[in-house]
């Protein structure tokens, strides 16, 4: 017999009912209005497209700040106290690439952060 069992003997000698299942939940219904302020996630509209262009814009001009060598000049005379960005042979050092690149991410951040529209 595969029968579900309705009554559990505990310890304590009190019965515990298991929850019966034949029976569908009778909670209140749901009355909310379903969400339609989220964008559809699949939409292709031309502001969207043109507002990727622009970003895309962006990344491009200020990777070609921060990756011209004049750039790397510039910091180092401004911060060449501090840090040294190039080697006597004209190259990058590591240090020089590492606040380069923290400079690049912080200005994209602050030009993500502006408003789209």
């Amino acid at each position: 017999m595969n029968s579900i069992p309705t009554e559990k003997n505990t310890t304590d000698g009190s019965n515990m009912s298991a929850p019966n299942m034949s029976t569908p939940n009778m909670s209140a219904p749901n009355t909310s209005a379903p969400n339609t302020s989220t964008p559809k996630t699949n939409s292709f509209s031309f502001n969207r497209i043109l507002l990727k262009a622009k970003y895309s814009l962006y990344s491009a001009l200020v990777f070609f700040l921060f990756a011209n060598p004049e750039t790397i000049l510039i910091l180092q005379r401004f911060f060449g106290k501090f840090v040294t960005f190039i080697t006597p042979g004209g190259a990058p050092t590591i240090a020089g690439i590492f606040i380069n690149t923290g400079l690049f991410f912080f200005t994209m951040l602050s030009l993500m952060l502006l408003p789209s529209e």
